[in-house]
């Protein structure tokens, strides 16, 4: 493979010729006082993780040790990784990301005792920043994007080139954050967060290699799709499959989640149920969710529901089964009609729309992940989390002859984790898709049918 060669003799790459290829561009080890160390010679795997429901990048590089770093170079968690790796030489969407070191695995000694392997286990250093910090501060009549935009600028010190995007959110708040950790603030705010383009409340803060972002899964949804990517017979010839397929070829993939019944009731994915009550009012109100009725409103990736309408024995389909799951809580949106309380001077609080980020969230979150693949493709340093993809996978219907793609699993699909693996023999993605819709639509239910009858006997 043709990067293989500059871990050999540290000659060029001259270009990019199999699936596999790579440019290892960086791998630099940065110590406290100043040293530069090269990993790229000693490299047995590096291995880098992002993830749209993880706040951070993170990962690990296994290395074979025969100088005695570790002794020589003083380590104790305070050094840092310097990467960059794209597909092809000089990819202008290339960049340095540094990382610090924040723990070193077992040290096994090999050969004659003058070797040892270990793993460098490493992580953005707003994660470990996040941890040595606490916030203790009010933020009155402001949009929860303001809010978290100050506390990446302001409190976590991350420069705005290292911030993507931050979207928009509707709806104004008096919050008090309470001696919380940064990123346990954003992970609170964001669970009330409705974006502003969209309806629900999806938003997500996390981090790619290309920075930060806080953005809603109907904004990713909506994205334009990378590429195809299509599971097929292996080392097939030029003239049936080109090179450029090949590079968009999947190598293997395991549906992790087709679907799981009792999951989605006791998550509330087609139905739920929440009932706020306040305490000054002495009232209480009940929100139900019926996906049937969100769906119209809401992006999705694909055209049509992940799943049919039939019936239970007692005549209601799954979007109708509000008591599967139920939530209690405290709200507020009473109290502006309550005169005894508005007239106090600053008596009522903003109303914090517990009816309706509560059950849409709920259920946004885990259609979001009704269906799972994990895919295994040629690595590509492109896709990042948060990228939409569409994936054919073949239909194993006798007479498909592989021609014929499975209607129900194939389709468009969100990237919610990437983790990028390069070791001296070749380079891999590992994909985790997920999708909360299905791009055929499934058949309709004859509830006269003689079967549907004694079924429900």
């Amino acid at each position: 493979m043709a990067e293989i060669a500059s871990f050999s003799n540290g000659t060029e790459s001259p270009g990019l010729y199999y699936p596999q290829d790579y440019n290892l561009k960086t791998l630099n080890f940065l110590t406290a006082n100043g040293q530069r160390i090269e990993l790229k010679r000693i490299l047995g795997e590096f291995s880098y993780y992002e993830d749209i429901y993880n706040f951070v990048s993170s990962g690990y590089i296994t290395v074979t040790d025969s100088q005695g770093f570790i002794e020589l170079l003083q380590l104790t968690g305070n050094e840092y990784i310097e990467v960059v790796f794209s597909k092809i030489k000089n990819d202008p969407s290339e960049n340095v990301q540094k990382f610090r070191v924040y723990k070193i695995g077992p040290r096994v000694p090999a050969g004659n005792l003058n070797t040892e392997f270990y793993t460098l286990y490493f992580c953005s250093e707003e994660l470990l920043l996040s941890e040595q910090i606490k916030i203790s501060k009010s933020y009155k009549g402001e949009y929860i994007y303001k809010i978290i935009e100050n506390i990446v600028y302001e409190q976590l010190k991350i420069k705005k080139e290292r911030v993507q995007v931050i979207e928009k959110t509707k709806g104004v708040y008096d919050f008090i954050i309470p001696r919380l950790k940064p990123l346990e603030a954003i992970s609170w705010l964001s669970t009330y967060a409705r974006p502003l383009n969209y309806v629900g409340a999806d938003m997500l803060f996390f981090e790619t290699q290309n920075g930060y972002n806080f953005r809603s899964l109907q904004s990713m949804y909506t994205d334009p799709v990378f590429g195809t990517y299509k599971y097929q017979m292996q080392n097939l010839p030029e003239n049936v499959e080109s090179t450029q397929e090949k590079f968009m070829s999947i190598l293997n993939y395991e549906i992790v989640k087709p679907f799981d019944a009792l999951e989605e009731i006791s998550s509330g994915t087609f139905a739920n149920k929440v009932i706020t009550i306040d305490p000054l009012t002495r009232k209480y109100k009940t929100t139900t969710f019926n996906y049937d009725k969100f769906k119209p409103q809401a992006k999705t990736l694909n055209s049509n529901s992940p799943s049919n309408t039939l019936k239970n024995r007692f005549g209601n389909n799954s979007n109708e089964n509000y008591d599967g799951t139920i939530k209690v809580l405290f709200g507020n949106s009473n109290q502006q009609s309550v005169p005894y309380i508005k007239d106090k001077e600053a008596g009522v609080a903003k109303d914090i729309f517990v009816e309706t980020f509560i059950p849409t969230r709920t259920a946004q979150i885990a259609l979001a992940n009704y269906t799972i693949i994990k895919a295994t493709v040629p690595g590509n340093a492109s896709i990042t989390a948060g990228r939409t993809v569409n994936i054919q996978l073949p239909s194993l219907k006798p007479m498909a002859n592989g021609k014929e793609m499975d209607k129900f699993y194939s389709g468009k699909y969100l990237v919610t984790a990437v983790r990028h693996i390069i070791v001296p023999t070749g380079y891999q993605t590992v994909l985790e898709l997920a999708k909360d819709s299905s791009a055929q639509a499934y058949q309709n239910i004859n509830y006269n049918s003689d079967y549907n009858k004694a079924v429900k006997e």
